[in-house]
């Protein structure tokens, strides 16, 4: 069967052990790699025979050039692609990616969307798979590779602002019209607290301790959790900070704030859309002392000196400064703002002085952890809640995002209220304007989304939302009655 693979050049300096033997890439091998411009984390598939397909994962290369830039995206079109071409091989004669046709497609769309419940996929997932496979196809036809596309199409115009911009376009007609246009999952505020002590803690469901746990992290992965559900942030963004990042709390002594305005870097962000967002004071205090007990305790055990936490692809740091960092030798380091640093490129960051990592969550070895661990961290914690009795617990990073956007846009929207019922009354218009559109654009900053519709989904998944607005739509027209019976 074939098989999806992510590149790790990390591995390239390291030997390997196969049937007892070590295999180890020579230097011209290390150094043929790295010519060849291949990129970290990267997906590539392999044949069930172990062949590579040029093709193929040139065009994972490619995407971040056709609008696929975020590495979670990028990983996501390759599962996809994974599933189509195991289908071909078991369903259509081992028939080759390139020599699908329509006939295929349809195939696809019975055993994916037509099958029994155990095994149908949500037409969400359909129309993922179908995008995923649409620029697939239509790169390929581009680079003619192909000379046809195994889909349909049918003409549609889109509208703009400006009717007279109208553009025509293309629909593929294996979309899905019926599919939600977001599938929100999202953890009210008990169950969060009963996925980070149970799962992630390893305490018992009456919150008492197991005295079977064998957990050694707990801490710092319940904080990791807070981190994500406190502040919106996406599993790039929270697993890349640095740790001298952290705001400094001494300056903040004698300040009632809760929480700190916190810059997040353009190039660890989706799209490279840096924005600001609000670390609470209680979550740094926290990671502050996260970072003098069980991180030095982490890097204790890890007895490797200087550069060889990364080999020979560590950056050095000399220094570093209010949103800067001094690269290379101190004697003629070069000035690099943290706005130019990769999620990627912040994992090989290290102390030049100690070869300590400059990442803020390191494994128990003294390593930067990877956004991979932290996903397996979250299916382990929540398969110990479910072997726990808390049925129904299927956390992932992501679902901490969606749980932030949900209860902030709650808290928004009753302080906006507040905020306007309690001044002189408005039109209704200008009302509606502020009870909804100040909170969605608030909330769109904080999340980073480039386009106000990708915020408009957490409104359909506030359950109280109707009777936040119907208060608030109760309130103006009481205050407007009582001003016409003062009259």
């Amino acid at each position: 069967m074939p098989q999806l693979c992510f590149t790790d050049l990390s591995s390239f300096s390291r030997t390997a052990k196969r049937d007892g033997l070590p295999l180890a890439l020579t230097a011209e091998e290390q150094a043929g790699a790295a010519f060849l411009g291949l990129v970290d984390g990267m997906p590539f598939i392999l044949g069930d025979d172990g062949s590579y397909d040029h093709h193929l994962n040139r065009f994972f290369r490619t995407c971040p050039t056709l609008g696929v830039r975020s590495m979670n995206s990028l990983r996501a079109y390759a599962r996809d692609i994974l599933v189509w071409m195991r289908f071909l091989q078991e369903r259509c004669d081992g028939k080759s990616l390139w020599a699908a046709c329509r006939e295929d497609i349809a195939a696809f769309h019975e055993a994916r969307r037509l099958s029994d419940p155990p095994f149908r996929i949500s037409a969400a997932s359909w129309n993922r798979a179908v995008a995923s496979l649409d620029k697939l196809y239509r790169w390929a036809l581009d680079e003619k590779i192909i000379t046809s596309v195994p889909f349909a199409y049918r003409q549609s115009w889109a509208y703009p602002s400006k009717p007279a911009l109208s553009q025509p376009g293309t629909t593929n007609c294996a979309r899905e019209k019926g599919a939600r246009k977001g599938d929100v999952r999202f953890l009210d505020l008990e169950g969060f607290k009963a996925f980070r002590d149970v799962g992630l803690r390893g305490r018992l469901p009456d919150g008492t301790e197991d005295p079977a746990w064998r957990g050694r992290n707990g801490e710092r992965n319940a904080l990791f959790a807070e981190l994500l559900i406190t502040t919106g942030l996406r599993l790039q963004e929270a697993s890349s900070l640095m740790l001298f990042e952290l705001p400094d709390l001494a300056s903040m002594q004698g300040k009632a704030a809760k929480s700190v305005a916190f810059r997040l870097a353009a190039a660890t962000a989706k799209g490279g859309r840096g924005r600001d967002i609000r670390l609470p004071v209680r979550l740094i205090a926290e990671l502050r002392a996260l970072v003098a007990i069980e991180r030095d305790v982490s890097l204790g055990r890890n007895t490797r000196k200087g550069m060889v936490q990364l080999g020979e692809r560590a950056i050095a740091v000399a220094g570093y400064e209010h949103r800067a960092l001094r690269i290379g030798p101190p004697e003629r380091a070069s000035r690099v703002t943290v706005d130019q640093l990769s999620a990627a490129d912040r994992h090989r960051l290290v102390d030049a002085a100690t070869g300590a990592p400059l990442v803020l969550w390191l494994t128990e070895d003294g390593r930067s952890m990877s956004m991979a661990a932290w996903e397996a961290i979250f299916l382990r914690a929540s398969a110990r809640c479910r072997d726990m009795g808390l049925r129904d617990m299927h956390v992932t990073p992501h679902m901490l995002r969606h749980s932030f956007a949900v209860h902030m846009l709650s808290l928004l929207l009753r302080e906006q209220i507040g905020w306007v019922t309690g001044e002189a009354a408005h039109p209704f218009g200008a009302a509606w304007r502020r009870v909804i559109g100040d909170p969605l654009l608030k909330l769109q900053r904080l999340m980073g989304h480039a386009r106000i519709e990708s915020t408009y989904i957490y409104l359909d998944h506030l359950a109280e939302a109707q009777e936040i607005v119907d208060a608030g739509v109760d309130a103006f027209d009481l205050g407007l009655a009582s001003k016409e019976q003062a009259r």
